[in-house]
């Protein structure tokens, strides 16, 4: 496509309707391009994490004109490499991150390739594995995501088959998905069974009963099993613990937020085996 001069660094213009975009057989471009190895990852600081993380992998920029400055150095690297960028209105970028809350900007990459449960098991050392029973609000999944990485988790393990995740989870994980993989098991209860064979304890999380968090004991190889706030764990997957915990308070509201949740446990788990 023709380049267009502007302020910033010049780059190849891609429109950002499905199928427009023509670069050849250049990254980003091409009529061939395989929209399932594709992630978008919307947010400013899940984008900047994204950029100093993984560059590599960048495939193509949109972004509101009142990022052009600030993310100067991403058009930079992008007319290096010759990959197409647009700047855009809120509209299509809401279009594009199927969300009003982008914060401007959608960065499309490469998938990276999916990590198996047994890479994450196989590390020796203590290490704590997140996984998610029925938690399908995505802002949910994101918070969690953060949380793990802020915490040091090996891993957020969640059911089904493996899929790309929705650009607000990167966005809500504030660049925590650059340094925490999610997952994927056919079958939860296969994956725990899975785990507890490579040394894993699984502790599953209720409001209705088990030992107070702060005085079990819990090994420095763990999973934390986490359910939707809603029904909780599904009897499967909570005969499958070999321990559960629960959160104590003051007892005035049933439980807390599952993110809130995650962040307390694993804030403990850090205390006790990464800084006692």
């Amino acid at each position: 496509m023709k380049e267009r001069a502007r302020p910033a660094p010049r780059g190849r213009e891609v429109s950002a309707r499905p199928g427009a975009a023509r670069g050849g057989g250049r990254p980003g471009g091409g009529a061939t391009r395989n929209r399932d190895a594709e992630i978008k990852v919307c947010g400013r600081h899940a984008c900047r994490a994204l950029f100093a993380r993984r560059p590599g992998r960048i495939l193509r920029v949109y972004l509101a004109k009142e990022l052009v400055k600030p993310f100067g150095d991403l058009l930079h690297a992008c007319a290096e490499r010759r990959l197409p960028y647009k700047v855009v209105e809120a509209a299509e970028l809401e279009r594009l991150t199927e969300s009003r809350h982008h914060e401007g900007i959608c960065v499309v990459a490469a998938a990276p390739p999916p990590r198996a449960l047994a890479e994450v098991l196989a590390a020796p050392g203590p290490g704590w594995v997140v996984a998610l029973a029925g938690v399908e609000n995505p802002h949910n999944t994101g918070a969690i995501v953060r949380t793990a990485a802020h915490f040091g988790a090996r891993a957020v393990l969640v059911e089904g088959a493996p899929r790309r995740l929705p650009p607000v989870v990167y966005r809500t994980a504030q660049g925590g998905a650059e340094w925490v993989d999610v997952v994927t098991a056919p079958a939860l209860p296969a994956a725990l069974a899975e785990a507890r064979r490579a040394g894993f304890t699984i502790c599953a999380t209720s409001s209705r009963g088990g030992t107070p968090l702060f005085a079990a004991e819990i090994p420095g190889r763990a999973v934390i099993v986490l359910g939707a706030e809603d029904v909780g764990l599904a009897p499967e997957v909570a005969r499958a613990a070999d321990l559960t915990l629960e959160i104590p308070g003051s007892g005035h509201v049933e439980s807390l937020n599952v993110g809130a949740a995650a962040a307390v446990v694993l804030a403990e788990l850090w205390r006790r085996h990464a800084h006692p």
